[in-house]
């Protein structure tokens, strides 16, 4: 898979947020693609002391869920762990796994999120720029009074909003477990982002190898990060919204 090297890596937290301001300029929340067919899961693990990362990249072909490629890839980690900028420590070892891969994907579903502000540049959106390709953050959600009030019935979702804009949304995959945050990367608009989260993991958890791509990262090393965002607005709680996919 192609890489664009629209940046460098080996900068400073100023030099980030200064290249951040410029590639956000450059994201696109409409739905900008001809078809979707292969989706690569992208994964994101650090290691308990902080000094490695490891991505995972899973290929899965639609609507089979068949398993094309597989790839990882493991780096010393070399930017901080620092607010708003997430994605400067975590996309490189993203980009080396994706770049491994021999068929190109449609579409990567991220763990991390997008386009949600303050920033309003997050990993998936980052991954999606550089790659030139359609990108949607998934990722764990603190627990909130929402997840009572959310149906089980899988594909309900309910949209959030900050300064009266729609980023994000909880989405339930499954009955028996907990929604996730989905929010838009690159190249879709929200409710495209929340139909193929459904069309990728599928109901059917029996798969050892599909259950595994569900878990988003933990909300963990994010949680600094999101204390100081603007507190999103549950909107529709009474009148939630469902997509009918399978």
């Amino acid at each position: 898979m192609k890489i664009h090297q629209l940046h460098p890596w080996n900068i400073s937290p100023a030099q980030a947020e200064s290249i951040q301001k410029c590639l956000r300029a450059w994201i696109v929340t409409d739905d900008q693609f001809t078809h979707i067919q292969y989706v690569a899961r992208a994964q994101v693990e650090i290691n308990l002391d902080q000094d490695y990362s490891t991505a995972h990249i899973t290929l899965l072909r639609l609507p089979d869920h068949r398993v094309i490629e597989q790839h990882s890839a493991t780096e010393k980690l070399t930017f901080p762990n620092q607010n708003g900028l997430i994605s400067f420590r975590k996309a490189p070892v993203l980009l080396n796994a994706l770049a491994s891969l021999k068929v190109n994907p449609d579409l990567i579903l991220c763990d991390g999120r997008g386009l949600i502000p303050p920033d309003r540049f997050g990993l998936a959106s980052h991954i999606g720029l550089l790659t030139n390709t359609p990108s949607i953050g998934i990722r764990s959600i603190p627990h909130m009074p929402v997840h009572h009030k959310l149906s089980r019935k899988r594909g309900t979702w309910i949209p959030l909003k900050t300064h009266q804009q729609a980023h994000s949304a909880i989405l339930r995959l499954h009955e028996d477990y907990p929604p996730v945050y989905i929010s838009v990367g690159h190249r879709l608009n929200l409710e495209t982002a929340l139909k193929y989260t459904l069309l990728t993991l599928p109901r059917d958890l029996n798969d050892p190898k599909l259950f595994s791509l569900v878990s988003p990262e933990p909300f963990g090393e994010l949680a600094n990060e999101t204390s100081r965002k603007p507190k999103p607005v549950i909107t529709n709680i009474h009148n939630e919204q469902h997509l009918t996919i399978i």
